[in-house]
């Protein structure tokens, strides 16, 4: 199916300006796959080294270096091969930009420029024998499969034509959306950040947010009666629907990837002839995917609607298992209940619920078959949707909010969007950038931090905080609101939240909700510190490892203060004292074909573990915001714990 779209077909491109986009496309693939590389494996192994020095470097290469690049070189011992590359920035992670010179030498034999599909494949049949395992072809896939989308991407984005338009300026959800529709890169530190299998391309591009995309959605006519609701307020998932369908019919809608899987099943059809069921196609206003792709905005009623789509992005097939979103609504349930005491303590944080759940049930029509449950399970995760509130309209019009991923990123011509942004308000400001960005990182990590690790230690509740599930409210330039979205990844720690407090929740659903403290630790250390923080850090610090420090500094301090004021926590002082953090690992999730839940984990040398001098001499200082640059300074923060 064509999915109905306002795109234009792009005029043709000379081949000139189509090998740019690839470029820039395998450019930013071998990025992601070095770095992840090099975080799972060859830093821990102490097979980096971040400032090479050895005389043997290609004369080519040492006649481009500049002022502020330096050298990296990793030894692939198994391999009997040595990378040679260069990097404009090194964080104290070991996170690195590297320039697209690629070099290779192998044993007995040259230095050789390397292009992104021959390194790509030494490193994973280099992978395959480090850890004894066949090479995964179907990794060096998806890693293609996300270097052609991101060309498709680039390519569109560069043109005048695209498939839509983004949010005119009339909105009050403008910067949110347009931010939303901004992740042309994806995932930093995942090998296929953009890698989209199970819809044809065509259909892809069309619902695509990183191409400003809007669309109608697919309807069915449907008999109330195989209707399921869930909710936990006393708006019914149907009221929202209500408002959105395109007339008075009995309608119920789907994202219109879906449609393919949909009409295929088998009790589907038997619905349809029974005239129970009957597609209508796309109408109605259109919508807006966001950066998950899935999860749409509606304009209309101001609320997100995540639905299920049978296409896997990155690691995962994104549907709506019934338990799953079962759980979700419960956790809405618990977590609204908590989030207003919560509140009080931390006023500009809050949480984006998921109040509600629909999907069909077709289980009546499965008769005496043995296949019969998992098709009635199949027809209802196809029809799956998850309902999200939106942020209110005032608060959209005061904070003016964007997805910390848009703003802790690249844009499409390679700039780091929160460095130029700082930038330009450090010269309104007339002052320099280092004090601008300490002052910008404080503010955010006040917001941040000390609400998440509330959540966790004080309530049991560990969030997945990372980049995308971040949403940031600004006010005088500084950040001054964040909400935090997305609980499908939320678990609960069983020692504050017994099953007695989760009965109405299935067994299933109750199993998919629980996590030890160490594995809560695992996720809200990783998505907080490493996946949110830190790369803001890196962003922020634009390379230079002075302000770095500066900004783990900061962060100390946040941690050390909501210690003093809320108690010690060992994951915490062992933070403060330079202990390794948990940092996720995608790239061996796709090696071993590991489901996201079973993600392994590789500890990070913290940074502050060399920083126990100057955390010393400043740790009782007050963060370094200006009450001037007005926003959430220190004391206001502080005075919320």
């Amino acid at each position: 199916m064509l999915i109905q779209s306002k795109s234009k077909a792009r005029p043709a491109s000379n081949q000139y300006g189509v090998q740019v986009y690839r470029d820039q496309a395998e450019s930013n693939a071998i990025g992601c796959l070095l770095n992840c590389y090099l975080r799972e494996f060859a830093i821990v192994r102490q097979q980096v080294n971040f400032d090479d020095n050895q005389p043997d470097c290609p004369l080519s290469l040492s006649q481009r270096l500049t002022q502020g690049q330096q050298k990296i070189r990793v030894k692939l011992p198994e391999s009997a091969a040595v990378l040679l590359l260069v990097a404009d920035r090194v964080s104290l992670l070991g996170r690195v930009r590297f320039s697209s010179q690629l070099y290779v030498k192998k044993s007995a034999s040259v230095w050789q420029l390397y292009s992104a599909e021959q390194l790509i494949k030494l490193l994973l049949q280099h992978l395959s024998k480090l850890t004894n395992t066949a090479f995964n072809d179907e990794l060096l896939a998806q890693i293609d499969n996300s270097i052609a989308v991101t060309q498709a991407f680039l390519q569109r984005l560069d043109s005048k034509v695209f498939s839509g338009s983004s949010m005119g300026s009339d909105s009050a959800a403008m910067s949110l959306i347009n931010s939303e529709q901004s992740l042309i890169w994806g995932h930093a530190m995942h090998p296929s950040p953009k890698s989209r299998h199970g819809v044809s391309f065509d259909d892809m591009l069309a619902c695509s947010p990183e191409i400003k995309a809007n669309f109608p959605l697919y309807w069915f006519k449907v008999d109330p009666s195989l209707i399921r609701q869930m909710h936990c307020t006393a708006v019914q998932p149907m009221d929202w629907i209500n408002k959105l369908k395109p007339d008075n019919a009995n309608l119920y809608p789907c994202h219109p990837w879906e449609v393919k899987t949909i009409l295929a099943q088998p009790l589907v059809q038997q619905a349809i002839a029974l005239g129970l069921i009957e597609p209508m196609g796309q109408m109605g206003s259109d919508i807006y995917p966001t950066s998950s792709v899935r999860t749409t905005y509606s304009a209309d009623i101001n609320q997100f609607i995540k639905f299920s789509i049978h296409v896997r992005l990155t690691n995962c097939v994104r549907k709506n298992a019934w338990y799953e979103l079962e759980s979700a609504v419960a956790l809405s349930r618990v977590l609204m209940a908590v989030a207003s005491d919560v509140q009080q303590h931390y006023p500009h944080f809050s949480l984006m619920a998921e109040p509600a759940a629909s999907t069909l049930d077709l289980s009546r029509l499965e008769g005496d078959q043995s296949s019969a449950s998992s098709q009635s399970q199949m027809v209802s995760e196809c029809f799956g949707i998850l309902y999200r509130e939106g942020i209110p309209l005032a608060q959209l019009e005061q904070y003016q909010p964007e997805v910390a991923g848009a703003l802790f990123g690249w844009d499409h011509q390679g700039n780091s969007v929160c460095e130029a942004r700082l930038r330009a308000i450090a010269k309104r400001r007339q002052q320099s950038y280092q004090q601008t960005a300490s002052q910008w990182f404080a503010a955010y990590v006040q917001l941040l931090l000390p609400a998440i690790f509330h959540y966790f230690f004080k309530r049991g509740v560990a969030f997945e905080p990372h980049l995308q599930n971040t949403v940031i409210g600004f006010e005088n330039d500084l950040p001054a609101y964040i909400w935090l979205r997305d609980l499908e990844g939320t678990k609960l720690l069983p020692e504050f939240w017994p099953q007695q407090l989760l009965s109405e929740l299935s067994e299933e659903a109750i199993n998919s909700v629980y996590y030890s403290r160490q594995q809560g630790w695992n996720r809200v250390a990783y998505c907080s510190l490493i996946n949110n923080v830190s790369e803001a850090m890196f962003h922020l610090a634009a390379g230079d490892q002075v302000l770095e420090t500066e900004l783990w500094l900061i962060a100390a301090r946040v941690v050390e203060q909501w210690q003093q004021v809320e108690g010690q926590q060992p994951e915490l002082a062992g933070f403060l004292l330079g202990e390794s953090i948990p940092s996720k690992n995608n790239l061996s999730t796709r090696l071993f074909k590991k489901s996201d839940r079973l993600s392994s984990y590789t500890q990070l040398a913290n940074p502050l573990s060399d920083l126990q001098d100057l955390r010393g001499f400043k740790s009782n200082q007050p963060l370094a915001t200006d009450a001037s640059f007005a926003g959430v300074n220190a004391v206001d923060a502080l005075g919320s714990l």
